[in-house]
């Protein structure tokens, strides 16, 4: 994945309903309008014919509830067309979203263009804990509490998972949305059932790849979205009771308070 940067675009629409109020066309020609005050120069500058232009101006003028602009006739080098108190505030109030529309793109950029810098360091910080499952992933919302605050973390771009730390541990690891981290989480912490629990978080359909027994506890080596691992360790009692073998799909379920969000030293 090296030299590759990802590029996201949005663009904004004001609708009224269904129908569509402004967008960066639309508003490039009440910009234009306001400066020449001139329609037939202003709907050449801005990409649409004259009549286009008209037809434009009358459907925003019917869902602003108002004229959005006025013509003046004669004069020196003719007649004149400029923009309604109504028409200039329109145009003001876009720009203002416009960018703050821009701001929110440039961020999901910045966000985007950090994934794959999260799952080249996933080797790195394998050697350095003996945790069998390991997330990098990007925090996409902070519930805060008194003691503890819920941390959902977006891994593989698709998947959430959700840790509750204490909000002293928040404060100090200086988490924040968009901040990358990763999510730890033990073996003996994945919980393994026949059924979903709809209510509950991080719970995850899997696919058992491999069974390994030992004298008193099993491991499982599992697969879930697109091909990520998860382990889980179970006692032989537990397995057996579940009647689990290889090939079967089944739920893991992982508490919130098992899992350990941590960031690079």
């Amino acid at each position: 994945m090296d030299g590759i940067h990802y590029n996201l675009d949005a663009e904004l629409q004001l609708r009224v309903g269904s129908e569509l109020l402004a967008n960066r066309k639309r508003i490039e020609l009440l910009r234009q309008i306001e400066q020449l005050e001139n329609l037939t120069k202003a709907a050449k500058l801005a990409g649409y014919s004259y009549k286009g232009a008209w037809d434009a101006m009358d459907q925003m003028a019917t869902l602003s509830g108002g004229e959005l602009i006025e013509r003046f006739a004669g004069g020196k080098g003719g007649g004149r067309t400029k923009l309604t108190p109504r028409g200039r505030q329109l145009l003001k109030n876009f720009m203002l979203i416009q960018e703050e529309h821009q701001r929110f793109v440039q961020r999901l950029n910045k966000l985007a263009n950090g994934l794959s810098e999260d799952y080249a360091t996933r080797a790195e910080i394998a050697m350095k804990t003996s945790v069998r499952n390991q997330f990098a992933g990007i925090i996409v919302s902070i519930l805060q509490g008194p003691v503890s605050d819920e941390i959902d973390v977006l891994i593989n771009g698709s998947h959430i998972i959700t840790a509750a730390i204490t909000h002293e541990s928040c404060r100090e690891l200086k988490l924040d949305i968009g901040s990358k981290v990763f999510a730890l989480i033990k073996a003996s912490g994945v919980m393994i059932s026949r059924q979903a629990n709809s209510n509950e978080k991080n719970t995850v359909e899997v696919s058992i790849v491999s069974l390994t027994r030992g004298e008193t506890k099993s491991e499982l080596a599992m697969i879930f979205g697109d091909g990520m691992p998860l382990i889980s360790t179970l006692s032989n009692e537990k397995l057996d009771a579940l009647g689990l073998n290889t090939g079967e799909r089944v739920f893991a379920h992982v508490d919130a308070a098992g899992v350990i969000i941590g960031i690079a030293a």
